[in-house]
């Protein structure tokens, strides 16, 4: 495949996790609401699918194994500019996560939170 097809998947890749950042942000600011929380982690499920399908597939073409590959093992073999960008995602996702982390008492929601919550991107 060549280079474009693998900057379009990387592309992709790092607008679905701006869209996990942002929404990440907002259960930040709406961990009270149980109706909104309910309708982002339902959301943040589906980005995880998203993330899951193109991680897979840029592992694949940078070198590593693709059935084992999470965010932080294509850390390690991104070429640039991703190699950059990405542990500034995983950074920033790292912060927003051990944020929500904090704010969501135990009861149902906690519960799906911690059954997608992306603890270790």
């Amino acid at each position: 495949m060549g280079t474009t097809a693998v900057n379009g998947e990387a592309t992709d890749l790092s607008a679905r996790l701006w869209d996990e950042r942002a929404l990440l942000g907002d259960l930040v600011t709406a961990a009270a609401d149980i109706d909104r929380t309910r309708h982002l982690l339902g959301r943040l499920r589906e980005l995880h699918l998203e993330r899951d399908v193109l991680v897979h597939a840029l592992a694949e073409r940078w070198g590593t194994d693709p059935d084992t590959a999470t965010l932080r093992s294509l850390e390690g073999v991104a070429p640039p500019p991703w190699d950059l960008i990405l542990p500034e995602h995983l950074a920033a996702l790292t912060a927003l996560v051990a944020e929500v982390d904090t704010l969501l008492p135990p009861g149902p929601l906690r519960d799906a939170w911690d059954r997608i919550s992306p603890r270790a991107p």
